[in-house]
């Protein structure tokens, strides 16, 4: 049964905290969620961003192919006679937005340029024109790096060279524009741009074709107007870099291979202003529901405590029955046979005077069967008394009440004087720590323990007896009482506690042994729990726990 009472009360205790750590559980992972779900939200607008310049740096290439193949096709029609007019070459790139144009004839010289430049015409300018050599020689649309103009003062441009036939031979058309002031610049400024950040068009090496900040008219480079995106480019094509005291994220993509790169650029306070902000929401969310699952939780273990706490308290009276009723079984044979002793003792006593009493017996011992009566009567009158103190300390309510044991000690010595008579006995108490308790029902269990350990001690010329404590268990404090009188034996210890079980001939209640039966059921109803370890001739102590204050 204790074994079962003991799972029981593990199992009791394990559904009070399960809550708690189910709570726990769940407050880890819904952190461990938002964390998550935080680095989720600003990766996921990371790969959109990545997914837009990619977008944006197709639709560039298309645009410009787009605007090459016009070029090819129109250039085959207009510009295909043995004389290139300039006028007409003007009107030519005007209608593709073009603000200077150069025609090539099939080894790189010039047969007309616009804005006229007359020095120039005929000359090889594949040199200084390295998009125009790679068209006339793969035969391929080329696209140049950022230049500075010949022919339009003061002005950066980037050129289209695109090879056409004509009956003359194969021809080169070049033309050049400002792509700030193109479709393409409104493009970077209105369409790829993110809020807060930039968009660059770099050549291939690292000058800046179009931005949608402002240059100037001059070719710069990227590593002089944006120092740190440049070097965190050469790095890695995407990532975080810092600059003007804030963290900026960045992606790349590829225009036209080994040639133009779309580089867009954005604050983390704007990137992830969105993501941030339903991050806090759903931050907000998850703290309500862990406030309330606290809430919850705590109400679940309240309920679950106190149910643990009745079922703790149904068991400790289940237990306390059981005890009692095992101790009324025993204390019904002990009394069956108490009883019945003195009265068979009067019954006897009296059958003989009745038949022997006057006639056969004398007068004198007539009287000795009279006083074998009185006796008996008197040990009748001695055993009522006992059950009826038993009977009342079972019954009654105790008054718990913080009790200085160290004081209540040493008056039950004082008032046990007359027990020791001229002795010689040698008292020894420690500093005893008050405990909670019911004084009057521990004063009695005192006088019972101190005077058995006098009658235990009266064969020695000088005893000693002390009274100490030691800690524990939990919530109590264990006082013992020690005698070096002489013993009880295994058999005896085994009905220490027994009701009218004598050890000693004196003493008040120890007449008809009820003693410490007593102390045993005042020990009991204050929770507490005695024991008595002892060998003959080795002395004997007593072991008793009581709740401290």
């Amino acid at each position: 049964m204790a074994v079962a009472d003991s799972e029981g009360g593990v199992r009791g205790r394990w559904v009070v905290f399960l809550s708690p750590m189910v709570w726990v559980l769940l407050v880890a992972l819904a952190a461990g969620t938002w964390v998550w779900a935080g680095s989720f939200l600003r990766s996921a607008e990371e790969e959109g961003m990545v997914q837009r310049t990619e977008v944006a740096a197709d639709f560039i290439r298309s645009y410009m192919t787009g605007i090459a193949v016009r070029q090819r096709e129109d250039a085959s029609k207009a510009l295909a006679d043995r004389t290139v007019d300039v006028g007409r070459l003007e009107i030519f790139g005007a209608g593709l937005g073009y603000t200077s144009m150069i025609v090539l004839d099939d080894r790189g010289r010039a047969l007309a340029i616009w804005p006229p430049r007359p020095e120039l015409i005929g000359q090889d300018l594949t040199g200084s024109q390295p998009h125009v050599r790679v068209a006339l020689m793969q035969d391929r649309i080329a696209v140049s790096n950022v230049f500075t103009s010949a022919v339009v003062p003061n002005q950066s441009l980037t050129a289209i060279a695109v090879p056409y036939a004509t009956p003359h031979g194969q021809r080169i058309f070049s033309g050049g524009f400002i792509v700030a002031d193109s479709p393409l610049g409104n493009y970077l400024r209105e369409a790829i741009a993110p809020p807060g950040g930039y968009a660059y068009l770099v050549d291939r090496f690292g000058d800046v074709v179009a931005t949608t900040r402002n240059p100037g008219p001059e070719v710069i480079a990227l590593s002089r107007f944006a120092p740190q995106l440049a070097a965190a480019l050469r790095r890695a094509p995407g990532g975080d870099y810092h600059r003007a005291g804030q963290d900026w994220y960045y992606t790349s993509a590829q225009v036209w291979p080994d040639s133009w790169k779309l580089v867009i650029v954005a604050p983390h306070r704007r990137l992830y202003a969105e993501p941030d902000e339903e991050h806090r929401r759903f931050g907000i969310v998850l703290l309500v529901s862990a406030l309330c699952g606290l809430v919850a939780a705590a109400v679940i273990t309240y309920i679950a405590h106190r149910r643990w706490q009745e079922q703790q308290k149904i068991l400790r009276q289940d237990a306390r029955l059981r005890a009692f009723h095992a101790e009324l079984e025993l204390f019904a044979a002990s009394i069956s046979h108490d009883l019945r002793t003195p009265l068979t003792a009067m019954s006897a006593s009296a059958e003989v005077l009745v038949e022997h009493y006057p006639g056969q017996m004398s007068t004198e011992e007539a009287v000795v069967f009279v006083q074998k009566i009185r006796s008996s009567a008197a040990r009748m009158g001695d055993l009522i008394t006992a059950l009826l103190a038993f009977s009342q300390l079972q019954r009654g309510q105790i008054d718990l009440q913080p009790v200085d044991m160290a004081t209540l000690t040493d008056q039950v010595w004082a008032k046990l004087a007359r027990h020791r008579g001229e002795r010689d006995i040698r008292f020894e108490r420690a500093g005893l720590p008050p405990c909670q308790g019911d004084s009057e029902l521990l004063r009695q269990a005192l006088a019972t323990l101190l005077d058995n350990a006098i009658e235990s001690t009266r064969d020695r010329p000088v005893a000693h007896i002390e009274v100490g404590y030691r800690a524990g268990p939990e919530g109590f404090t264990t006082y013992r009482v020690h005698d070096d009188g002489t013993g009880f034996d295994a058999e005896q210890l085994k009905e220490v506690f027994t009701p009218f079980q004598r050890l000693h001939r004196t003493g008040t209640y120890q007449s008809v042994g009820m003693g410490l039966s007593l102390v045993q059921r005042i020990v009991t109803r204050h929770g507490g729990h005695i024991w008595v370890e002892s060998a003959p001739g080795g002395g004997t102590t007593f072991f008793f726990t009581l709740p401290f204050t």
